[in-house]
């Protein structure tokens, strides 16, 4: 595979029907079980399995990250349909203590259970699921892909580490390839100032307020959509004063990892009243400086790797480089123009632009026809 950027163009695919689904449950490492769905072709399935791993966040399978009001912010949900669609079988499951399809935020939560979570059982979790994916006990995959939206690389990363065998081809969205630890300090401390020089409009090292306002949303620091912070009382930004937001959350950000590193490993995250994850994890992006790009170049595969240039959690200007320097030629990385981390007009949110949720599919597909032709 020829090593290479892409900037995609829309492509234009007829939605999807649904094809149905069954629940299932895996046993993680630990003993814990994880809940989920899958789906296949009512006929044709050639045996290839994308299983679905979502990033950070009390994700149930769907993954409801979308502002759009509409069924299309489930972004897994959506994303199945359409490989599903085209002869692939869809494994998405919840992320552990999280409870599909509860109506409250007190019956979304297994505290116990949520709070359990550690950069070591969400690898292992991801394993249980794999396992019954190709157990015969299970779904009886011959061939799986890994694909993953932003944390979510780095449990597939991590279980490249630990000596896992090859999928068919690992897929990316909002990929993080640096390391954790590069990740939180850019979002921490280089986002905003990066967005200002973004919205620089004529290039003559000032940034108006009225440049700030013409162009924030098309930065990455427009994803919490608070124009306010981006504003300067003096009416513009020089390098001088970019060069001070810079300084200035430099030393928050030093604070931040002071008080996380400051907390007991197995204290709940972010709280013992919702809790996510142990402390260890959160830990663990002060600490870890393992670029994920490393981890997954044991694997020797195909690398599909999507960007939204407008990404505001993992920047491709910073992450695709790490990738292709990593993976060399068995990474493909596209980015998509105006697009955001969820592949979406929005910096962060979804949901994924149509057209190009479709090409993730047809990439799936065309990957599956090297698990071969025979149907199941």
């Amino acid at each position: 595979m020829k090593r290479q950027i892409l900037c995609a163009a829309a492509w234009v695919l007829a939605a999807p029907a649904w094809a149905g689904e069954r629940e299932y449950q895996a046993l993680s490492a630990d003993g814990t079980a994880i809940h989920g769905a899958v789906a296949t072709p009512d006929e044709g399935w050639n045996g290839t399995a994308v299983i679905m791993v979502a990033g950070t966040g009390l994700f149930d399978r769907d993954v409801a990250f979308g502002r759009s009001g509409s069924p299309r912010d489930r972004l897994f949900r959506d994303l199945a349909d359409r490989f599903v669609a085209r002869g692939l079988g869809a494994v998405r499951y919840d992320r552990r203590g999280v409870r599909h399809g509860a109506t409250t935020p007190a019956e979304q939560l297994d505290t116990q259970i949520s709070g359990s979570s550690t950069v070591e059982t969400q690898r292992d979790d991801l394993a249980a699921v794999r396992a019954w994916a190709e157990s015969p006990a299970g779904l009886g995959a011959r061939c799986v892909i890994l694909f993953g939206h932003s944390e979510g690389i780095l449990h597939i990363a991590r279980l490249a580490a630990s000596g896992a065998p090859a999928p068919l081809m690992v897929m990316g969205v909002g990929a993080p390839m640096r390391s954790p630890t590069e990740i939180v300090r850019w979002q921490s401390t280089g986002r905003d100032a990066y967005s200002l020089e973004l919205m620089d409009a004529d290039g003559d090292g000032v940034t108006t307020n009225a440049e700030v306002e013409a162009n924030w949303r098309q930065t990455p620091s427009s994803a919490f959509d608070n124009l306010a912070p981006l504003l300067r009382p003096a009416g513009r930004w020089t390098a001088a004063d970019i060069a001070q937001v810079r300084t200035v959350q430099a030393q928050r950000y030093e604070q931040a990892r002071a008080a996380a590193l400051a907390l007991d490993d197995a204290a709940p995250y972010p709280n013992a009243a919702t809790p996510m994850a142990r402390a260890s994890w959160w830990k663990s992006w002060f600490t870890d400086e393992t670029p994920a790009a490393a981890s997954l170049a044991t694997w020797d595969v195909p690398f599909e790797l999507h960007w939204g240039a407008l990404d505001s959690q993992t920047p491709p200007a910073l992450e695709a480089p790490q990738a292709l320097a990593a993976l060399g030629a068995k990474a493909r990385v596209t980015i998509h123009p105006r697009r955001g981390h969820s592949l979406g007009e929005h910096a962060l949110y979804g949901p994924m632009d149509e057209a190009l949720a479709d090409r993730l599919a047809d990439e799936a597909a065309a990957a599956a026809t090297a698990c071969g032709s025979n149907a199941l």
